[in-house]
């Protein structure tokens, strides 16, 4: 029976084998890690520029002793490395092209909102709420903190800032989006929630480097896990390439 070793844990390969089945997500995981590191060895390594991340990953450890702490070969380090610019170097390849149209196509789902929230199951209670807040008799602060029978209760009823994309449920996004910032909204019912809600900013998403970076790990997310799915499913998958200017 074959063992596997690392470090100082030792496993047969057959009870490996039994976890894996018995985790499924952690078989996704390794198939991910797998497709990532075939990426990885397409995109050519500039050791040189790789050189600050290596001596911060030994922190003044012996090159020697350091890799033999995790069973690693140099290569293995300079894989390890390499893989997170290498997917990053990927994706502009891949999915750059499009990416503003894409930004276009979802764009208020990016906008950036914060708000706040009291939401209570009692009708009654949340009128009585609102009440005291248009006649200035309780803050929404105050009323949040007090009354409010979610998490958001110790924020002060304060969520955000959040992508409008992210809320649910969608009727939120709706109810917010109608409103100006410093609104409070009269008695909302959403589910088996009373809300009063304040929006206090809405920032239009822009298409800088920050909103390129969210886009093309998405894309590229989305792109893995299709691949990890398929490979799992014992589907031939096409070959990825990787074009090197110059």
């Amino acid at each position: 029976m074959t063992t596997i070793t690392c470090s100082a844990w030792t496993i047969h390969s057959q009870e490996l084998e039994s976890l894996l089945i018995r985790h499924p997500d952690h078989v996704r995981h390794l198939v991910r890690m797998q497709l990532e590191e075939e990426i990885a060895h397409l995109v050519p390594q500039d050791r040189k520029s790789l050189e600050a991340a290596r001596q911060h990953w030994l922190q003044d450890r012996a090159l020697e002793s350091a890799l033999q702490a995790v069973q690693w070969t140099e290569d293995d380090l300079w894989l390890h490395l390499h893989r997170p610019g290498a997917l990053q170097q990927f994706a502009r390849q891949r999915f750059g092209p499009g990416l503003e149209d894409r930004f276009l196509a979802k764009q208020g789902a990016m906008d950036q909102i914060v708000y706040s929230i009291v939401r209570t199951r009692d009708a009654a209670l949340t009128r009585e709420l609102w009440i005291r807040l248009e006649e200035g008799e309780t803050s929404f602060a105050e009323a949040a903190s007090q009354y409010s029978q979610g998490s958001e209760a110790a924020r002060k009823g304060v969520m955000g800032p959040l992508p409008v994309g992210s809320l649910q449920p969608p009727e939120l996004a709706q109810f917010l989006r109608a409103m100006a910032p410093g609104d409070i909204s009269a008695p909302t019912q959403l589910g088996e929630w009373h809300l009063l809600l304040r929006l206090e900013q809405l920032t239009p998403a822009r298409f800088d480097q920050g909103t390129r970076s969210v886009l093309l790990q998405e894309q590229l997310d989305a792109f893995l896990t299709d691949r990890v799915n398929r490979r799992l499913m014992g589907e031939d998958l096409e070959p990825l390439h990787f074009h090197v200017d110059g």
